[in-house]
């Protein structure tokens, strides 16, 4: 064999076994910065609301939350890009790299699942695009200059309740409104539990990115707090988000769903224990914390 003549030998196998894996790697980034596996981890939030909700997860709900969130985080990452080259040099590698193409797919993604919504009904269509107005409040430099502030994404903690209002939201009210039900009780569970996931979701990156923060000039939860003081916050309110939920899931909710509840607060808790004391956050913000709901989904699909 070719590979085992002299001059190739073991480092022959060696030399194509590198290549195999920088190949894999490239790949691996260009999906992960790329949002792509945030739109795929957004199916497992899609599938858990309806559970929660009693509503058949349907392929519309699926394209509709994958691509919005697949085009709101591309769009936001243009307007961060001078945050991004400080505080994460891997992913704004990828995104400056494929930059055009990222955007073009992204608006096509939101014209997509805005005519997905619109084919249904028009309370659909409304509630699609809840993402996209909370994102060009969030992202773009639209508030007068008295306040002190351009942007919204500026003002600390006001920067993690517009993104967690525009997930919880989206997540509830897209598959209630495509399956042309009212809401409910379940209805407001499923809205607290995705609202308080990603608050907690979106901070952890501000305690990865806390240094490069405070160097550009914006002013988040842990640059005021620090991060023991920050995950002591997390904490509690992750802990207070459990203990409502599980009190209004109650009589409401079947055991088998409220038991996926409880893994994703353990899960969240596990995250915020973790972060910042491992030296891998990177992995930690991009696969664990934001595949959470892949991770639940995948548990309430198989068990």
């Amino acid at each position: 064999m070719d590979y085992m003549r002299p001059g190739h030998g073991e480092f022959g196998v060696e030399k194509y076994l590198n290549y195999l894996f920088h190949d894999a790697k490239r790949v691996w980034d260009f999906f992960l910065y790329s949002s792509l596996f945030l739109a795929v981890a957004a199916l497992g939030m899609a599938y858990i609301s309806c559970m929660i909700q009693d509503i058949v997860f349907s392929p519309a709900i699926a394209a509709i939350l994958a691509m919005v969130v697949f085009s709101v985080y591309n769009l936001n990452r243009k307007t961060d890009e001078a945050e991004d080259a400080l505080n994460h040099a891997s992913r704004f590698k990828i995104t400056n790299s494929y930059s055009r193409p990222l955007l073009y797919l992204a608006i096509a993604a939101y014209m997509a699942a805005l005519c997905i919504s619109a084919a249904h009904n028009a309370t659909a269509l409304a509630v699609t695009t809840i993402p996209l107005i909370c994102g060009v409040l969030y992202s773009l430099p639209i508030l007068p200059r008295s306040l002190g502030y351009s942007r919204l994404k500026e003002i600390p903690v006001v920067k993690n309740l517009v993104v967690s209002l525009a997930w919880g939201s989206a997540f509830a009210l897209v598959p209630l409104s495509i399956s042309g039900l009212g809401p409910n009780s379940s209805t407001f569970i499923a809205f607290f539990l995705i609202f308080c996931w990603t608050f907690i979701a979106s901070t952890l990156p501000d305690i990865r990115d806390k240094n490069g923060d405070a160097a550009t000039g914006i002013v988040t939860i842990p640059v005021l707090m620090g991060v023991s003081r920050t995950r002591t916050i997390l904490t509690i309110f992750n802990a207070f988000s459990g203990i409502v939920i599980i009190f209004l899931a109650k009589g409401i909710l079947a055991s088998r769903v409220v038991g996926l509840i409880i893994l994703s607060l353990l899960y969240s808790e596990g995250c915020i224990l973790i972060i910042h004391t491992t030296g891998n956050d990177d992995l930690l913000c991009d696969v664990i914390s934001d595949g959470q709901f892949l991770a639940i989904g995948l548990a309430g699909l198989f068990f």
